[in-house]
């Protein structure tokens, strides 16, 4: 069997890297001997490879474009840099059995940047005859008429199932999609296998992990309200690390390894570092990952985990870390109601330092049920199972 996995494997925010190998990690364990494929949507061929420079600039700039025209430039951009990528995508798809999208929150639209990489997919699809499944991936609900007739190219390939990780994307994809093809399914991300991708800590966890996250992304992105957002941004960051060492923490700052994160790391280190009171060697920082396992190398030697990035707080859950989002998008808050977490998310607001760093407490002293964590990881294992089906 040969599955070639369409998502973003080398993207800089490594937490989406995550998604390919924990995929291919229950592959492997289900069907020993497949040929398992990734490749990344947005054209890069390894780690640490750039797409986009200055991209900080760039979102700027689109940020004060109209909507229309920043579609249109991203659009006649992506079509150039898929052009040059489609004879790998081609030779990838020789022989395939299945193509999987997914997962991740790629059925979005950010300007038309998921719909025109992924109507690419579907289209090389029908040309090869590979059958096409949606597995474990997000929908927001912000699809304009240019990205619904984009997405609307999946209709025309041999579409064998739509997994989705939560109940608000599969509302968003009916309400979309006009409930065209097959009917979606819920089905469990597959970076909750993180724990058994990655193994264990090297060492038991001491202090709270705090990931910092660049503002601008947030607000770029969100579909509600951020958590942070009624002050400066990497203030933020730092107040709350130095609320948690006031309650008696240590705290560990990391990122997911973007480089607009990275840079924001740098930035609430330095204002740690320059503030009137310092923690001392209460408040570290992380190198910031340049791989996969890296990051889940730093959330797992974690006693905490506090984020906003969803694949930060997917892996604290496998790892059976406790764990508090931080609201900025309402796959974070669905995340968390699915896994029956809904108290470890914190949503915006003026109180939400105090109220994570409450929230923090409580979920160390609940902890995670065992029979609950088990049974979320055999149904994301069925899922796997439910696609390979498919071929």
């Amino acid at each position: 069997m040969k599955i070639v996995q369409f998502g973003l494997h080398y993207s800089p925010n490594v937490g989406d890297g995550i998604i390919s190998e924990t995929l291919g990690h229950a592959i492997a364990a289900l069907r020993p001997g497949a040929d398992y494929v990734t490749v990344d949507i947005s054209g890069r061929s390894g780690f640490g490879a750039t797409t986009v420079r200055n991209r900080a600039l760039a979102l700027a700039v689109l940020g004060v474009l109209p909507a229309l025209v920043r579609g249109r430039l991203v659009e006649a951009r992506l079509t150039r840099m898929l052009d040059a990528a489609e004879p790998g995508w081609r030779a990838a798809l020789a022989g395939a059995d299945l193509a999987v999208l997914g997962g991740g929150q790629i059925f979005s639209d950010a300007d038309l940047n998921f719909c025109t990489k992924i109507a690419r997919v579907a289209t090389l699809a029908c040309d090869t005859g590979t059958p096409l499944a949606v597995h474990a991936a997000g929908v927001s609900g912000n699809w304009s008429a240019r990205g619904t007739e984009l997405f609307g190219g999946l209709f025309r390939a041999d579409l064998r199932a739509v997994g989705l990780r939560d109940q608000l994307s599969v509302d968003n994809w009916v309400r979309q999609t006009n409930a065209q093809g097959p009917a979606p399914h819920l089905t469990r991300d597959p970076g909750l296998l993180a724990a058994e991708c990655y193994g264990p800590a090297s060492a038991p966890g001491e202090a709270i992990a705090l990931c910092v996250t660049d503002p601008r992304l947030l607000h770029y992105h969100a579909d509600g309200g951020v958590a942070g957002a009624g002050q400066d941004g990497h203030g933020f960051f730092r107040d709350l690390a130095q609320e948690l060492v006031r309650r008696g923490h240590s705290v560990r700052l990391f990122c997911n390894g973007a480089d607009e994160d990275r840079a924001a790391l740098t930035r609430v280190a330095g204002l740690l570092n320059a503030d009137a009171t310092p923690a001392g060697d209460r408040i570290t920082v992380a190198p910031p990952p340049d791989t996969p396992s890296d990051l889940a190398g730093i959330i797992s030697g974690s006693k905490a985990v506090i984020a906003h990035r969803m694949h930060a707080c997917i892996v604290a859950y496998s790892y059976r870390i406790p764990t508090v989002g931080l609201g900025w998008d309402r796959k974070l808050e669905s995340f968390f109601a699915s896994v029956g977490q809904a108290d470890g998310f914190v949503s915006a607001g003026e109180d939400a330092i105090s109220r994570a760093a409450d929230a923090v407490g409580d979920r160390l002293s609940a902890g995670i049920d065992a029979d609950t964590h088990a049974q979320v990881l055999n149904e994301t294992r069925d899922a796997v199972s439910g696609l390979l089906s498919r071929v």
